[in-house]
């Protein structure tokens, strides 16, 4: 008898396991959603679109060195790693964490670069460019084939590259989605200098931006007290201009594309 009850504790341990293993390889479409804009927010701007930005830490390849399981990822996002940018999360809240290692379980598939495919309100693109180069002061900072400043990317071509949703987000909430080779680093040396400037490249052992003053700046990571991804310097256009005027800048940027010539 007391060998047959240790059989079936047996039994049922091991189908528990199991089913536990099967629930973390299951996740609910809506909490793999609601994860990759918790990414998009809080993990995209170190991390990367691919998950492979940081030194050592490849999220994209759904294997993690310091958690076997899920539980432990969620306990790792939750307690940072001391020592490095991995900075405590307790504002999250479970249902968070459980959502963001459901997006990071699916990464592979699912991906950050999902296109925004919403529908959204497009209004008069001659209006729009007229903003654009005028009162919206967006050719400050953003050339189209040409102009602007090195610190932001030529909209030549943005048309082609992204839905007219995305575009809005952009405009309206520029923060939300960072896009790889957009990110700003702040980083402290040694003697106390602090330098800002859009992340060109970083490995091990060096750091490389260009900086407000668009020169390129190299710092061995040895000769720094602190560096730190940032915000992106791109203010919300949401309290600057009207619906009408967003609908209009968003049908300029959707007409800008290359047009390619035929071969002859």
């Amino acid at each position: 008898m007391r060998m047959h009850n240790r059989l079936v504790l047996a039994l049922a341990l091991g189908a528990g396991i199991t089913s536990i293993q099967a629930q973390e390889h299951s996740y609910a479409p809506s909490d793999i959603e609601n994860g990759r804009s918790l990414y998009q927010a809080n993990c995209l701007g170190c991390h990367g679109n691919n998950g492979d930005s940081v030194e050592g830490a490849n999220l994209g390849i759904n294997r993690f060195r310091r958690a076997g399981n899920d539980e432990e990822l969620i306990a790792l996002i939750r307690t940072g790693i001391a020592g490095t940018l991995m900075i405590a999360r307790p504002q999250f809240s479970y249902g968070d964490l459980r959502a963001l290692v459901a997006f990071l379980r699916n990464m592979q598939t699912s991906g950050i670069d999902a296109p925004d495919a919403r529908e959204v309100k497009l209004g008069d693109a001659s209006r729009g460019e007229e903003l654009f180069f005028g009162a919206g002061n967006c050719s400050s900072c953003h050339g189209v084939g040409g102009g602007g400043s090195r610190l932001s990317p030529d909209l030549a071509n943005v048309g082609a590259q992204r839905t007219p949703a995305s575009l809005e987000t952009a405009i309206i909430d520029p923060r939300k989605e960072v896009r790889e080779g957009q990110r700003f680093m702040q980083v402290t040396t040694k003697a106390g200098q602090t330098v800002t400037g859009k992340l060109l490249n970083q490995d091990t052992h060096s750091v490389q931006v260009l900086t407000e003053q668009e020169q390129l700046s190299s710092y061995l990571k040895d000769d720094l007290s602190a560096w730190t991804i940032v915000p992106t310097p791109m203010p919300s256009s949401l309290d600057v201009l009207s619906a009408d005027q967003i609908a209009d800048l968003v049908a300029y940027l959707v007409s800008l594309k290359i047009v390619q010539e035929p071969a002859k």
